[in-house]
């Protein structure tokens, strides 16, 4: 049985699935793994997916729902221009997305909409009627070029409510409050510089904590998510104190490591590549997460942004070279 969560994640896979993960695995480090509710996690096999959801939501004091650029997505045998409101998944009722949205809305949930990758905070007109109040609620911004420092925004203004939620206190009802002005105001504060002061020791100091042992050359049989594709993918990581640096191949083609970061969790980062389908070509970008499982780096890279949707692929990479630590 799926134990209920005070905050549930909301996103679209084929939109920030990578995001996702990242954002849920900080949000359970400092509210506590089984205080968030997110699908990959949190359903196991033969439940019922509408089931679980919506009986998490009802649980629920706080809703974080993740905007990418596809988060509206396209509805399949629809007309009309791309992105107009005809267009958009959000407009299909059996839509999970709209479904969560309209659900944690009409609870009283702490709503949150996090915007990344760019996305733009989605106007009323572009909105269904029973998630038009979405438009209305104050945005944060999370980017991976600053993702400690947004995400220690983020943490910090979830944690009057998501706090009062593991302690069973949240309050449904609009304009009840937590605490009085000057007890919130303190306790923000308090809460700012220590999950800020926590992660600049975990982002800046190598001794802040043990951090695996991944210099070297590392290589994976990978099988993407369309017929016929498993390539022979390799990855060479150099690691200066928390940055990672090197390359990781992509349909067998070496790219170059983006906004690298190494810590005790684990690693994560990005590579960029460009899709075709027909006439359009789009940017798309690969985020992986990974940690070090005795011999092995087992990761999960979701594609993000490319001409066609992709699931999350998981794998496992086996060492061939390890390097002598850098200095």
């Amino acid at each position: 049985m799926t134990r209920a969560a005070p905050i549930f994640i909301s996103y679209r896979r084929d939109d920030t699935a990578g995001y996702a993960r990242a954002i849920g695995d900080e949000l359970g480090r400092a509210f506590g793994a089984d205080r968030v509710f997110i699908d990959v996690d949190d359903i196991a096999a033969g439940e019922a997916f509408a089931d679980v959801i919506e009986g998490a939501l009802g649980e629920s004091g706080v809703l974080v729902v993740l905007i990418g650029p596809r988060w509206r997505g396209t509805q399949a045998g629809r007309q009309g221009e791309a992105g107009s409101a005809e267009s958009s998944r959000l407009f299909d009722p059996n839509d999970f997305v709209r479904r969560e949205i309209s659900a944690g809305l009409a609870a009283g949930c702490r709503v949150v909409p996090v915007l990344l990758d760019g996305a733009p905070m989605p106007t009323r007109s572009q909105l269904p009627a029973d998630l038009a109040e979405l438009s209305g609620r104050n945005a944060i911004t999370l980017r991976s070029d600053r993702f400690a420092a947004d995400m220690a925004a983020l943490v910090a203004a979830l944690q009057p409510a998501a706090g009062a939620a593991a302690a069973g206190g949240v309050s449904r009802q609009p304009g009840r409050r937590l605490l009085s002005g000057t007890a919130a105001a303190l306790a923000i504060a308090l809460i700012l510089a220590s999950v800020g002061g926590w992660l600049w020791l975990r982002s800046s100091s190598p001794s802040a904590a043990a951090r695996p042992a991944i210099d070297g050359s590392w290589q994976a049989q990978v099988r993407y998510d369309w017929p016929g594709a498993e390539h022979l993918e390799r990855f060479r990581f150099v690691v200066e104190g928390a940055e990672l640096r090197g390359s990781a191949s992509f349909l067998g083609v070496p790219r170059g490591i983006e906004a690298g970061r190494l810590d005790a969790e684990g690693l994560s980062f990005i590579t960029r590549s460009t899709e075709t389908l027909g006439e359009q070509t789009r940017a798309a970008t690969h985020r992986y997460r990974g940690r070090l499982v005795g011999e092995q780096l087992r990761f999960v890279m979701q594609t993000e942004g490319a001409a066609t949707p992709h699931e999350p692929v998981e794998f496992s990479a086996e060492r061939v070279v390890p390097l002598a630590p850098s200095r």
